[in-house]
């Protein structure tokens, strides 16, 4: 075919086309009526064994999954060759600016370290100063406390040295019941279980 239509091609120029007959396969085309010892035939399939169906299909799947993994697996070759043949001047120069991009990445963060640390210790230093305020307000509370503790004892010792002018001794016992019972004062009234005192009741009240 490809041999004949060259030589037609090739053909010299002020002659006229020459008449070629390119060879055809004896098969009738899809508009020629059938055979007279085809008509009423009907076409029936062979019988498909279904044990061998599955195992074919079975097959022809993995043959597929395999080819396409293998076609994929030289894709993947085919391109990493390109982009490495292509990428010699590029891989140094992305290195080269991988570098620099480190050094600046490192030289942040030292800074941000040294930030970081500059707040760490003012906090610390404003949390030592908040402790000592505290402390130095409990030692003055407990002073407070202890001073006041100490006045009240002071006035418990004072009460009782003044009660204690009043206390019946060996000396002023006698004086002391010669008062008692020159004194108009009754005490001549009962006390109940509970400590109340029960005085009597005038007949006019």
């Amino acid at each position: 075919m490809l041999r004949a239509l060259s030589t037609l091609g090739a053909r010299p120029l002020g002659r006229p086309p020459a008449q070629f007959l390119l060879l055809a396969r004896g098969r009738k085309t899809r508009h020629d009526p059938p055979a007279k010892s085809k008509i009423g035939r009907v076409a029936t399939p062979p019988a498909v064994d279904p044990a061998e169906f599955f195992v074919l299909t079975e097959r022809y799947r993995q043959y597929r999954q395999t080819v396409r993994a293998l076609r994929q697996e030289f894709v993947t070759e085919v391109h990493r060759k390109a982009h490495e043949a292509r990428a010699g001047v590029l891989a140094e120069r992305k290195a080269l600016q991988d570098a620099a991009e480190h050094r600046e990445l490192m030289a942040w963060n030292q800074a941000e370290n040294q930030r970081l640390h500059e707040l760490r210790m003012a906090r610390l230093r404003q949390e030592a100063r908040e402790q000592e305020r505290r402390q130095a307000e409990e030692a003055a509370r407990e002073a407070r406390e202890a001073e006041a503790w100490a006045q009240l004892k002071e006035q418990e010792v004072l009460q009782l040295q003044e009660d204690a002018k009043n206390f019946i001794t060996r000396e002023n016992l006698e004086a002391r019941v010669e008062e008692a019972l020159d004194s108009p004062k009754s005490y001549n009234w009962a006390i109940t279980r509970e400590g109340l005192v029960v005085k009597p009741q005038h007949k006019g009240s």
